[in-house]
């Protein structure tokens, strides 16, 4: 049996991903990513240009459907705590949710040439752009106290980030609480006022609702 062509590049992405996570971009074929599917490597070609092609995917995929909840979430939201808590938030959740996919975004952009990484760049820059203008717009208001407002950023990314390394669904703590734990991280390393706990759970509710499907169904064929 066959897939359906979209499940079928959905099933390589994921299958690449694992991948490319426990073996590294260079170390993986796309043999082997035929060989965890079952198919032939030709088949592979039908949807993808090359290796690097697949990667790129998993990595602008990932990010831009990052980017748009993020957007979304802060939107909706006046104060800038509250937006600094929504991005934190689903950072977290895209972490913990798609660990592989999220992560690959650092450690194999070295692997994207030419147009591909200068594309995937310019996301990571909008992205960075859209923390740093929550943090100055705190800064502004005197909500925020900033010891420098490009090293809280990092901070706070490559906190959040860590999160998609050791967080298990079945660990000591849920993920609402994991996350509630890290917007406090985020709130402190921006000398703002702890958040209260009924703002946090709405915050929270909202972003969830993008994460109801997240986890991924199984495709047989």
């Amino acid at each position: 049996m066959t897939a359906p062509p979209d499940q079928r590049s959905d099933q390589i992405r994921r299958a690449a991903a694992e991948l490319f996570f426990n073996h590294g971009f260079e170390a993986t074929t796309t043999r082997g990513i035929a060989q965890v599917l079952g198919i032939k490597s030709a088949s592979i070609y039908y949807h993808y240009e090359d290796k690097q092609e697949i990667l790129f995917e998993i990595i602008y995929s990932t990010m831009r459907e990052l980017i748009d909840r993020v957007r979304v979430g802060t939107e909706q939201q006046t104060a800038p705590e509250r937006k600094l808590a929504t991005l934190i938030i689903h950072h977290v959740l895209m972490h913990a949710h798609r660990p592989k996919e999220a992560i690959l975004g650092d450690t194999e952009l070295r692997s994207l040439t030419g147009e591909r990484r200068k594309v995937v760049q310019r996301l990571r820059d909008e992205y960075d752009r859209l923390l740093t203008e929550i943090l100055s717009e705190g800064r502004d208001s005197g909500t925020f106290d900033l010891l420098d407002e490009k090293l809280t950023a990092y901070a706070i990314l490559a906190q959040c980030t860590h999160v998609g390394t050791w967080y298990e669904r079945r660990g000591r703590l849920s993920l609402s609480e994991v996350a509630l734990v890290y917007v406090g991280f985020g709130l402190r390393l921006a000398g703002a006022e702890s958040m209260a706990r009924d703002e946090f759970d709405a915050l929270m509710a909202s972003a969830q609702a993008f994460y109801e499907d997240a986890r991924p169904k199984r495709v047989t064929g």
